[in-house]
């Protein structure tokens, strides 16, 4: 049996408080019950709209609570897997909360986690449609450190060149 709907509510609200230690403490308890791995612990814990513990500690910038989740995680392909789910109501990726909300912390942690900085949700948003405050070459950096290029429908969508930094 999985995380209880409970449990499940319980690790987002932690993750979007940045409690990190009560975080890593009640998956790992859960885990041990269910002789299963953390990892597979937080791949099932969503939300009723596919929302994970990313989405919201994204979109509260807790930028700590993200590298726990990562850490918990363990594998780079669960790390890769678990950031990049997109909750059902808008398609939106953890990377677009943290944006959307103004938090480039957050981002580059996701993105330090494995998530893909270019995905689009179900409206073909992508991160640099939401960077407000936020230096557009510092977004395009870290896209760049991704993939080792910036994809020219990013430079395009911000008014750039569409040649290669």
């Amino acid at each position: 049996m999985p995380a209880t709907q409970q449990e499940s509510h319980e690790i987002s609200v932690l993750a979007g408080q940045g409690e990190t230690a009560k975080l890593a403490t009640l998956v790992r308890k859960i885990a041990e019950r269910e002789c299963a791995s953390p990892g597979e612990i937080l791949m099932a814990c969503k939300d009723d709209f596919q929302q994970t513990a990313a989405h919201i500690a994204a979109a509260a910038g807790q930028t700590r609570s993200i590298e726990t989740l990562a850490e918990l995680l363990g594998t780079k392909d669960n790390r890769a897997a678990y950031f990049s789910m997109a909750n059902r109501f808008s398609g939106d990726y953890p990377v677009h909360s943290a944006m959307r909300h103004g938090f480039l912390g957050a981002f580059k942690a996701l993105v330090a986690s494995g998530a893909d900085p270019t995905v689009k949700n179900r409206f073909g948003d992508m991160v640099v449609d939401y960077l407000g405050d936020f230096e557009q070459e510092e977004v395009l950096r870290v896209v760049e450190e991704h993939q080792g290029a910036v994809m020219p429908e990013l430079r395009a969508r911000l008014g750039l060149s569409t040649g290669t930094k």
